[in-house]
């Protein structure tokens, strides 16, 4: 990883862990519980699978990397991971492990797990000196994928979660 393509991806990291943070900004616990129907999740879910997800695909990042079958780097699907990963216009069901089941009691619990294992992301990618283009892992939903890929999920993820916790926020039921 060249420092450019450092510097934009700390910045992304950086910037998707406050739009995920300022969208639960405000919201009290009895709100963070709320759930607009009983399929879809509350906020406090929403930042329990944002925390878990997070420490996944470091994990796929940092332990369960492989060198490429063909063993040449790829420009893969990183640019259009980060460009649509925060569209909403397509579900996705979380990979089982990454689903909500009250591992938090509270938000401000989830958010300090988000927060300390984006820190933990932020670490590897200041220290990381390998070509993550040629290395490759498996990820739940997308199969193989670069793991430059899976750091481009990573880097969009709690983006697109912030969407949804603002869909429940804007709910017109929602607790005020």
């Amino acid at each position: 990883m060249d420092e450019l393509e450092r510097h934009f991806i700390l910045a992304k990291l950086q910037e998707t862990r406050e739009t995920f943070c300022g969208e639960v900004k405000g919201v009290g616990e009895d709100q963070a519980r709320w759930k607009p129907a009983p399929e879809i999740w509350s906020i406090l879910e929403c930042a329990e699978h944002v925390a878990v997800a997070e420490q996944r695909m470091l994990y796929l990042l940092t332990k369960k990397t492989t060198p490429l079958v063909e063993g040449v780097a790829r420009v893969g699907r990183e640019h259009e991971i980060l460009a649509r990963g925060t569209d909403r216009t397509k579900k996705f069901k979380a990979p089982e492990g990454a689903s909500p089941v009250g591992r938090f009691e509270t938000l401000n619990e989830a958010l300090a797990a988000f927060k300390a294992n984006r820190s933990q992301t932020i670490t590897y990618i200041e220290g990381c000196q390998e070509e993550l283009r040629t290395r490759e892992t498996t990820h739940p939903l997308l199969g193989l994928v670069t793991a430059q890929e899976c750091l481009a999920l990573l880097v969009v993820h709690p983006a697109r979660h912030a969407l949804q916790v603002r869909e429940i926020r804007q709910h017109p039921q929602f607790p005020r």
